[in-house]
């Protein structure tokens, strides 16, 4: 059973809004034992008073969802795991190629922020990536076309390094 279209767009505003937690819970309690990944994502990102969880606790099921999420396909939640693995965050060993892997993972499903992080390490061959300068102009251009702060900034910065790279080979 997967989230219909306007379930899916209800649950995104509930969780958006942050009001009504309880009903989101309601709502998406019966995707995520389906294992929808748009539930698994948003169960990862709330919690309920009732719940008692801890700060700790809270992030060890964060994390536990966003995995299953991100199993599933869900760019946000690969995203995100690339976040967590990048700094460390929540008691997790900092990863920087794992973090590479899920930005890598994430920009080739379209997720536009993850464009910009993968063609960063694709342009400078970074953290386990294959240096491919034209490949990560390229993503770096479609985060600008995305919309992703300071993509353009980024995008300008590594064409001037290229252009000098050029000048003096």
């Amino acid at each position: 059973m997967m989230m219909g279209f306007l379930t899916r767009r209800r649950a995104y505003s509930m969780l958006k809004t942050g009001r009504n937690l309880k009903g989101l819970f309601k709502l998406i309690k019966p995707y995520i034992k389906a294992k929808d990944p748009d539930a698994l994502y948003i169960y990862s990102c709330f919690t309920l008073p009732e719940w008692g969880e801890t700060e700790e606790s809270f992030f060890t099921r964060r994390f536990k969802y966003l995995r299953f999420a991100a199993q599933a396909g869900h760019s946000e939640a690969i995203y995100e795991l690339g976040l967590v693995f990048h700094t460390g965050y929540g008691g997790v060993e900092q990863d920087k190629r794992k973090a590479a892997q899920h930005f890598k993972a994430a920009a080739e499903k379209g997720h536009s922020m993850s464009k910009l992080y993968y063609g960063l390490d694709l342009f400078y061959g970074s953290c386990g990536i294959e240096k491919d300068e034209s490949l990560g102009i390229s993503f770096v251009h479609q985060a600008v076309d995305d919309g992703v702060s300071d993509a353009r900034y980024t995008l300008k910065k590594l064409l001037k390094l290229k252009e000098l790279e050029n000048a003096t080979s």
